[in-house]
């Protein structure tokens, strides 16, 4: 199993995940399409930002449209029984699900079906999708980073 880490003292901001994303998701180059952000810390630190696939989103779904994909271990939303509710973005306790205006339904990262096109976009490597006991100690390690700052 793998996860998708960012290493943030890597990346530049550039926002060519975002686009990445936006054009394998919605075939146009559209960051409102993207299921990836790059935010500004305070420090003047670029972050990506993505999905954890945490599930938190799985139970608040009233159509049962979102399920944990058996390959990916992905949370998956299935557009054929997602009524764009919202109560899966309220569940997401990062914001990291969003409602699409042009399609009114929910989407978040679904790591590509296991070939994130994020990762292989970035020039920097600032995003990486590695064995799962990898992804956790970079977690970990980036943790205390952040918190000795």
């Amino acid at each position: 199993m793998k996860g998708l880490i960012a290493l943030p003292e890597r990346c530049t901001g550039c926002q060519r995940c975002v686009l990445a994303c936006s054009y394998v998701h919605a075939q146009s180059f559209s960051p409102s399409k993207s299921r990836i952000w790059v935010m500004r810390a305070k420090r003047k630190i670029d972050f990506p930002v993505f999905c954890n696939q945490c599930g938190l989103c799985i139970n608040a779904c009233p159509t049962g449209a979102l399920y944990r994909d058996a390959k990916t271990r992905a949370v998956i939303i299935d557009e054929n029984r997602c009524i764009g509710c919202g109560f899966c973005v309220g569940a997401c306790p990062w914001g990291l699900i969003i409602l699409d205006p042009g399609i009114k339904k929910a989407i978040k990262c679904d790591l590509c079906g296991g070939n994130p096109a994020c990762v292989k976009e970035c020039p920097e490597k600032a995003l990486l999708f590695v064995d799962l006991n990898e992804a956790a100690f970079a977690k970990r390690s980036l943790f205390i980073r952040l918190m000795g700052e």
